[in-house]
């Protein structure tokens, strides 16, 4: 069935309308016709089956019936990252989704190629994946900072992993992971970190390096590498 997010509150005989790109989406590309069913979340009420009640060119509106699954919160996993060329960056924002990072965090190196991103296109590629894949929740995503001014910042209750790609830090496979713990993982430009970045890096508290694999993996290989492990071992 059709999964569409919306920011309307969701509770049953609610009436939700949709916004024009999905309203298109919905008569034009899925040829719904009223009374037929799809199902909504917003990230906070869980979700719901409801019913196309009424359309017109550019909107639509759907009756709230009934909810059938309850709200529930991702793992407090962040992703943080360089940024990558657009066909990899988008790769890398859907399957981040799928795996269920719950915060995605553009971030400058020294050695970073692309130095702006585009917050409105990283969230629709978010949003889309949320949808298709059944998640309830949206990842949330934070504007570009710099690795310096990021490592001055960082929280202390939150023990930030970086990928090693010298290979001179423990594996990531060897860490006791604790599903009660919060963690993020950095994934450095195609470059590598610079030896200065390093050296900060590992100077900090907060912060630990891993090796991710024997081989040097391409950034968005890294990426889902870490997330992948660490939902896994955190559940």
């Amino acid at each position: 069935m059709i999964r569409l997010y919306v920011e309307s509150p969701l509770f049953k005989n609610q009436e939700v309308s949709l916004n024009e790109k999905q309203s298109h989406y919905i008569q034009k590309v899925m040829r719904l016709k009223e009374g037929d069913s799809i199902l909504l979340f917003n990230g906070k009420d869980g979700e719901w089956k409801a019913r196309l009640s009424g359309v017109s060119k550019k909107s639509a509106t759907f009756l709230i019936i009934s909810r059938v699954r309850p709200q529930d919160k991702a793992r407090d996993l962040w992703l943080l990252f360089s940024p990558l060329k657009p066909k990899r960056q988008e790769f890398l924002e859907e399957k981040a989704t799928e795996l269920g990072i719950s915060c995605l965090w553009p971030i400058l190196c020294e050695r970073t190629s692309i130095s702006k991103v585009n917050l409105e296109k990283m969230q629709a590629h978010m949003r889309e994946a949320a949808e298709q894949c059944g998640r309830l929740t949206l990842p949330e995503i934070k504007p570009m900072t710099s690795l310096f001014d990021l490592l001055k910042s960082w929280p202390s209750d939150r023990l930030l992993l970086f990928g090693d790609e010298t290979l001179t830090s423990s594996s990531l496979g060897s860490l006791e992971i604790s599903s009660q713990k919060s963690y993020a993982l950095l994934v450095g430009p195609e470059g590598g970190f610079t030896p200065k970045e390093l050296d900060i890096l590992k100077s900090h508290s907060h912060v630990q390096g891993v090796s991710l694999n024997p081989h040097i993996l391409r950034a968005e290989t890294a990426a889902l590498v870490g997330v992948a492990y660490l939902q896994i071992k955190g559940m």
